[in-house]
């Protein structure tokens, strides 16, 4: 990976000395420590980050690293004063969302040009909630949204943006949801019998029209034809070949629109390239790749289509990373060939 200099998301983090009563166990480290995600601005080229909650911090500011300027700065303030999200039905006294895990439940809405938000572990008290949130970044708004219909409040929701019908989907332990920001109505899918529970982690691959989970420690991967907007789709399945991050509910992956593979890391140096057709995995070598976070990657790796960059920011106290795979070639028709020259040091936009 090759580190874009300075955009350490620390130097940007409120003053401690001027917001005392937000830092919480952890300061603003729980941005991206505490189970936290992120989600891409296509149009806008950057990236949004988002994090905190429980007993780690009580910050709800948004974080911006902007890959046309290479900048990282944050959005806005914080919400002073704080309460217990519990006590107050997830909000703060000037009516924004409490601080919370944000695992992969942060999406954006390109059509609306906001941050979309699910849920999440609430400061102070921890317990998740069932609410869904959008925000402007040119307004600094949040608006609070429907959750009517919404899947179950826990963790490991999935929460993905489809391109194809502009619709976001969510599932939750059993079930496949859907929901319309410009309806504002949430639609309960499928009905099965039995679920995966709360670890999980979900992709849409948007040539192949599917919304794709799996659960860690079993390597198999499931989907749903996500085609029809209005349909109830099947679940199905099968197994995988080589594909060690789904060891872990918590890894970053993206459907790489040029490759036409799911790409997928959880720190380090290793990167897995899967093809959704055959379910195999290749895992690449890239050296400079920033240590894994305790609590998961999630949605802060993220793929950017204008840049053809991979970014992460994984340490408040580390430069964001970018990883530049090669360009597309018969490479990636025949199976993944040793030799590659692509690198994260190769990689700033």
């Amino acid at each position: 990976m090759a580190e874009l200099p300075n955009t350490r998301l620390r130097a940007v983090c409120p003053s401690p000395a001027q917001y005392p009563e937000i830092q919480g166990n952890e300061g603003c480290a729980a941005v991206t420590e505490d189970w936290s995600g992120a989600a891409f601005d296509p149009a806008r080229d950057r990236l949004l980050i988002a994090g905190g909650g429980h007993g780690g911090y009580a910050g709800n500011e948004v974080y911006v690293l902007d890959l046309g300027t290479l900048a990282l700065f944050r959005l806005n303030a914080p919400s002073t004063p704080v309460r217990d999200g519990c006590q107050f039905d997830g909000t703060y006294a000037d009516g924004r969302p409490v601080s919370r895990h944000t695992y992969d439940h942060l999406a954006w809405l390109p059509g609306q040009g906001r941050l979309f938000m699910v849920g999440g572990s609430r400061w102070q008290c921890g317990y998740f909630i069932g609410d869904a949130w959008t925000f402007d970044p040119a307004g600094n708004a949040w608006v609070e949204k429907s959750y009517t219909g919404g899947p179950k409040a826990t963790f490991g929701l999935g929460v993905t943006h489809d391109p194809n019908t502009g619709l976001v989907y969510a599932h939750d332990d059993y079930d496949l949801y859907s929901y319309d920001p410009v309806a504002d109505r949430w639609t309960r899918r499928t009905q099965n019998q039995s679920g995966p529970g709360d670890y999980k982690s979900a992709v849409i691959d948007a040539r192949r029209k599917r919304y794709l989970y799996y659960v860690p420690d079993d390597r198999t991967l499931f989907w749903y034809d996500i085609s029809s907007a209005t349909g109830a789709p099947v679940r199905q399945s099968g197994a995988t070949s080589g594909c060690a991050f789904m060891d872990t509910y918590a890894a970053g992956w993206e459907y790489d629109p040029v490759l036409d593979r799911l790409v997928a890391w959880n720190g380090g140096d290793t990167v897995y390239l899967m093809d959704p057709d055959t379910r195999t995995c290749t895992a690449v070598t890239h050296t400079g790749g920033p240590a894994a976070m305790g609590n998961g990657t999630f949605g802060r790796f993220r793929y950017s289509t204008a840049s053809q960059v991979y970014v992460t920011c994984n340490d408040v106290d580390q430069n964001c990373h970018a990883l530049r795979l090669s360009p597309p070639t018969s490479i990636f028709r025949d199976g993944f060939q040793s030799g590659d020259t692509s690198a994260w040091s190769n990689a700033v936009p």
